[in-house]
């Protein structure tokens, strides 16, 4: 896995100790390793904010950052290095190691992580930490006893510090989402082409996540890959049926690059031609898309207003087709396209498919978007195949066609073009 560039992590920290109060500390403990069954291990993915903050990519880690009235210290503390385990589960940085990949001096074994909290937490006043995280569930609670007997009463999750920072890219978060975009979309295409009816799902899940692999990624979220009538589910994730002539398919799959996630989803007919029905519903969606990417585009403009102009397309061709009735401004007001369309229009990107963020300002109004904010955007109509009140053409059909666009100083950008729609 490619390393962080010192700098950026340097000034990440940095930017984190100036939204921190002061006789304050934030503490970020990495992700586990995990069990799937019996001595078989989940493959390990580091926590996404203790990775945005230290590069290092081991488990039983933990990131401290203090800020007092006359200085701001960073703390990391690791797994050591023991021979014998590292013959059977790999390489260990040690604290030394540790600190050549961060940046961070002061490196400290993992073992002495509360005795060290102790002896800094003296005399603060606030404390960042996540302490519901499932994540050393045990620890967490000792480390939540501990911050009470400091008599530390603010306690904040870290979260609402790292949404803020993780919220803007940098150019070089935006260089590895790139990669995993184009290899997303590379992905999406391939499966295209090898589309067939009689194939199972699950033919193309391979193929889409072997490319992944053959690129040097890992699948960002399971795949979705959803034929026929599975497709108005929306995290329908079996995969596991087969492709019949006349159905469209649905595929939803991204990718990692270094853990930045692409998100690409993308809905064409199985046999390579619509019905009248599918036809109709499709060139909905996509206006819906294209007139919602080009929202993204206006100075100023704000996340609501994107999914706005996604709602008010859909609504518009929803109502010319009959499937639902009532005046416009009744359809959106009362939210009677929701029968068809029961999410949002997107969602921030980055380290998480769902990266932290917020969706309102302090006053309580829709974020504007701004460069280097990275969003997706995918509306989608369902139409439950078992609801007799609907047209029976349009029963069972499922689409839904998303992209991942950068805000940029210009406009947006859209990453994700290359894949075919």
């Amino acid at each position: 896995m490619p390393e962080i560039p010192l700098n950026n992590l340097k000034a990440r920290r940095e930017k984190l100790a100036n939204l921190m109060p002061v006789n304050s500390a934030a503490l970020i403990l990495s992700a586990q390793q995990t069990h799937r069954n019996s001595d078989v291990e989940h493959k390990f993915r580091q926590n996404s904010s203790f990775w945005y903050l230290t590069g290092f990519n081991e488990p039983e880690s933990a990131f401290l950052i203090i800020k007092t009235e006359k200085e701001t210290l960073n703390y990391i503390f690791v797994r050591p290095k023991e021979k014998e385990k590292e013959i059977w589960t790999g390489y260990r940085s040690g604290p030394a190691g540790a600190s050549q990949i961060s940046g961070i001096e002061k490196s400290f074994l993992f073992s002495e992580l509360k005795p060290q909290l102790e002896k800094l937490l003296g005399g603060l006043q606030h404390i960042y930490f996540d302490f519901g995280s499932e994540n050393y569930a045990t620890l967490g609670i000792e480390i939540l006893e501990l911050i009470r007997q400091k008599r530390i009463y603010q306690i904040t999750s870290t979260q609402n510090l790292l949404a803020e920072l993780r919220l803007f890219k940098e150019n070089w978060e935006v260089e590895q989402i790139k990669i995993a975009t184009q290899i997303a979309a590379k992905a999406h295409n391939l499966a295209r082409q090898a589309c067939q009816v009689d194939l199972y799902e699950y033919y193309l899940e391979g193929l889409i996540e072997g490319f992944f692999r053959q690129n040097n990624c890992n699948w960002a979220y399971p795949s979705i890959v959803a034929a026929g009538q599975n497709a108005t589910i929306l995290h329908y994730v079996e995969n596991n049926s087969i492709l019949k002539d006349k159905d469209l398919i649905l595929i939803d799959a991204g990718c990692e690059y270094n853990y930045y996630a692409a998100d690409i989803t993308r809905t064409f007919p199985i046999n390579g031609k619509f019905t009248i029905a599918q036809k109709e519903i499709y060139d909905l969606v996509l206006k819906a898309e294209l007139e919602a990417i080009e929202e993204s585009k206006i100075k100023n403009t704000t996340f609501e207003k994107v999914h706005e102009k996604a709602v008010l397309v859909l609504s518009t061709g929803l109502k010319d087709l009959k499937l639902l009735d009532g005046s416009l401004d009744e359809i959106i007001e009362e939210k009677k396209y929701r029968k068809f369309y029961m999410h949002r229009t997107g969602h921030w990107l980055g380290l998480d498919v769902h990266d932290i963020g917020s969706y309102l300002d302090k006053d309580g109004k829709s974020t504007v978007l701004k460069a280097g904010m990275l969003m997706t955007i995918e509306p989608g109509l369902y139409f439950d195949p078992q609801d007799e009140s609907i047209n029976e053409a349009f029963r069972g059909i499922g689409i839904r066609i998303e992209d991942d666009i950068l805000i940029t100083e210009i406009g947006s950008q859209n990453l994700t073009e290359l894949a075919i729609k």
